[in-house]
Order: structure tokens, then C-alpha cells, then sequence
């Protein structure tokens, strides 16, 4: 498992936790503010050069939600993203963007199988 599964997952048990409570402690809310910084230092949110995404993540998503799947592909090669990386990050980040509902179970084994075959 990626360091940024690893912080996904904590922060979602955080959340879980906190849902289930009703209310969040101070160590908590202070946890939750330390794994937001430490998802902020990861792959897919370096910045890129191009001027429509602020970020790598962001400029392979927009490839995949321009039905551009071999650039995406490439772009995630080029900047060492994996596939659990960026389906992570686009759950994350995207997470009221109704485009990632194209991001199947279907589409993400096609995406791992075709990544897999290239890098």
C-alpha cells in the first residue's frame, strides 16, 4: 500500500470515527489537519506546467475525463503516479465532481492492466 493509501485511509477511519461519535476531539480535528498537509506533499498534487491544472493529478484526470486514456496513461507513467494513486487522489479530490463516477471498477482494471503492460 502508497503512503498516500496509507493517509487516505486513516483519514477516512478519522472520519468514520467521527460520523459515529457525532463530534470530533481536538486530537482528532488535529490529526485530520496533519494528514490533509501530509496528502498536499504527495505525487499527484506537484505542480504542472500546464496552465489548465494546478496540479499533476488534476492534469491526468482531465485527460481521462477527455476520453484521452493513453495520454493519461502516459502522464502517469512520466510523472511515476500509480493507478491506486491517482484513483485515490481523484476519490479524494475530486469527490463532488460528478465526471469520476466514469472511474468504474471496469475502468480502473482496465487502467491497472494497461499501466501494468507499459511501465
Amino acid at each position: 500500500m502508497s503512503e498516500q493509501a496509507k493517509i487516505l485511509e486513516e483519514m477516512q477511519q478519522l472520519v468514520m470515527q467521527i460520523l459515529k461519535t457525532g463530534t470530533a476531539t481536538v486530537e482528532e480535528g488535529d490529526r485530520l489537519d496533519e494528514l490533509e498537509e501530509q496528502m498536499l506533499k504527495q505525487k499527484c498534487y506537484r505542480p504542472t506546467d500546464t496552465q489548465n491544472s494546478a496540479n499533476q493529478g488534476e492534469e491526468i484526470a482531465e485527460l481521462f475525463f477527455n476520453n484521452d486514456m493513453t495520454g493519461a496513461i502516459n502522464k502517469m507513467i512520466e510523472y511515476d503516479i500509480t493507478p491506486e494513486d491517482f484513483f485515490g487522489f481523484a476519490a479524494y479530490h475530486f469527490e463532488d465532481e460528478p465526471r469520476v463516477g466514469m472511474f468504474t471498477k471496469s475502468f480502473i482494471d482496465n487502467v491497472n492492466t494497461t499501466y501494468k503492460s507499459r511501465s
